[in-house]
C-alpha cells in the first residue's frame, strides 16, 4: 500500500534511487526502486523484475485482452538506453529489479529512476539518499513528461528529499519559487546519472549486499 508518510535515508547507496509515483487524485507517493548486478559470463545475463504484476487482464464484451505490465517495458526499454547511452552492457550482468512495498505500479514515468538504479549497480556507484526523481525514458535516452508532477514533488519533500528531477517539458515557472526542496529540469538521462552520483562518494556501503536470485524467476535473457 502507498506510504505518503516515508522518509528518505540520508546515507548513499549503491543501486537505490527514490522513484515517484501516485495513487490517486493529488496524491504522490515516494517509491524505493531498488537493483543488484551479478557479474555473468560474457553475453549471458538475465533479467529478473520483482514487486510488480507481470501481465493483467482487461475485459468486456466476451472479449478479453492480456498486456504485459508498463512498468515491465520500461525495465527493458532501460536496457537498451543503458547500452547505447552509458557505456555499460547490461548482458554481461544478471541484473534483479525490485519495487518493494506492494505498490500498484503502471507506467512508464518510473523509467529515468529505473535506468540510474541499475547504472548504479552495474557500477558500484552510490546514489544521494536524499534525491528523488521521476520521468519516462525514451529509448534514445530522452526525458518524457509525466502526469502527476505537482504532486510528487509534494511527495518528494514530505518525505525529506532536498531535490527533485523532472522532465523538463513539465517545468512550471511556479516551481522556481517552491521553498523547500530545489526542482531541477532534465532533457537526457546521462543528466539525471550526473545529478544523482557526481556528489556523493563511490565509497559508500551498498544498500543490497546480496540477493537470492534463486527465489525470483528470470523473464529474459538480456543477449535475446
Amino acid at each position: 500500500y502507498p506510504r505518503p508518510d516515508k522518509k528518505v535515508g540520508n546515507e548513499p547507496q549503491v543501486g537505490v534511487v527514490n522513484g515517484l509515483a501516485v495513487y490517486g487524485p493529488n496524491l504522490g507517493t515516494v517509491i524505493d526502486i531498488e537493483a543488484v548486478a551479478n557479474p555473468a559470463m560474457k553475453g549471458t545475463g538475465q533479467l529478473y523484475v520483482t514487486g510488480i504484476v507481470d501481465e493483467e487482464e482487461m475485459g468486456g464484451s466476451g472479449r478479453t485482452i492480456r498486456r504485459k505490465s508498463m512498468a515491465r517495458g520500461s525495465v527493458e526499454n532501460v536496457l537498451t538506453v543503458l547500452r547505447n547511452e552509458c557505456s555499460v552492457e547490461p548482458r554481461d550482468f544478471d541484473l534483479h529489479v525490485n519495487f518493494p512495498g506492494g505498490i500498484p505500479l503502471d507506467g512508464p514515468s518510473a523509467g529515468v529512476a529505473i535506468a540510474t538504479a541499475l547504472y548504479s549497480a552495474m557500477t558500484g556507484k552510490a546514489c544521494d539518499g536524499r534525491l528523488a526523481l521521476t520521468g519516462e525514458l525514451s529509448i534514445r535516452g530522452y526525458i518524457k513528461p509525466v502526469g502527476g508532477i505537482v504532486a510528487k514533488i509534494e511527495a518528494a519533500k514530505q518525505a525529506g528529499c532536498t531535490r527533485v528531477l523532472i522532465p523538463r517539458d513539465n517545468w512550471q515557472q511556479s516551481f522556481t519559487d517552491n521553498k523547500g526542496i530545489e526542482i531541477i529540469a532534465i532533457d537526457r538521462l546521462q543528466e539525471a546519472i550526473d545529478q544523482a552520483i557526481q556528489l556523493v562518494s563511490t565509497k559508500a556501503t551498498p544498500g543490497i549486499v546480496s540477493t537470492d536470485l534463486l527465489a525470483a524467476s528470470p523473464s529474459a535473457t538480456l543477449g535475446s
